[in-house]
C-alpha cells in the first residue's frame, strides 16, 4: 500500500510540472512567435524556340517532323537559359594596316533549367515548328544568383 501511494505521489508531482506550460487559450510570448514570411511575387518569363525540318533524305517524314519539334524545344530552352542566367561572349578581332582582317566571336550558355513548362508547340510553314516555354521565378531570384 505504501508503494502504491508513493507511485501515485510521484506521478502527480511529475504531471504538475506540465501545468506551467501555456495552454491552448493562452497567447505565446513575443519571444517565441515565429515571423510570418511575406508572400513572394512570381515573375513569369517565357522564351520562344524554332526548329527547322532536316533535309536529310534518310529520315522518314515522321522522323523529320519529330526532330524539328525537338530542335524547337531545345532552342526554346537555350533562349530561356540565356534570359534567366545570361550568356558569356568572347571575341577576337585582327587588324592589319588599319583594316579589320578577321573578326570572330563565340557565345557560351551553361546552366540548369528546372521547372519550365511547355506552353505550346505550333507547326509553321514548310514543316518548321515553334515552341513556347514558360517559367515562374520569384522576384529576388537574380539577387540570390549573384
Amino acid at each position: 500500500m505504501n508503494r502504491l501511494t508513493l507511485v501515485f505521489l510521484l506521478s502527480t508531482l511529475g504531471l504538475s510540472g506540465c501545468a506551467t506550460t501555456p495552454c491552448c487559450d493562452q497567447q505565446p510570448s513575443s519571444s517565441t512567435r515565429m515571423p510570418i514570411p511575406a508572400p513572394t511575387q512570381l515573375v513569369k518569363i517565357s522564351a520562344v524556340g524554332y526548329g527547322a525540318v532536316s533535309s536529310y533524305e534518310g529520315y522518314t517524314q515522321g522522323q523529320k517532323r519529330l526532330m524539328a519539334m525537338r530542335a524547337s524545344k531545345l532552342d526554346a530552352y537555350r533562349a530561356l537559359a540565356e534570359h534567366v542566367y545570361g550568356i558569356r561572349v568572347t571575341g577576337n578581332s585582327t587588324v592589319s594596316s588599319m583594316m579589320a582582317q578577321n573578326d570572330s566571336f563565340r557565345i557560351y550558355v551553361d546552366s540548369y533549367v528546372r521547372g519550365a513548362k511547355v506552353v505550346s508547340v505550333t507547326p509553321m510553314a514548310d514543316g518548321n515548328y515553334e515552341t513556347v516555354l514558360e517559367i515562374e521565378l520569384d522576384q529576388d531570384f537574380s539577387s540570390r544568383m549573384n
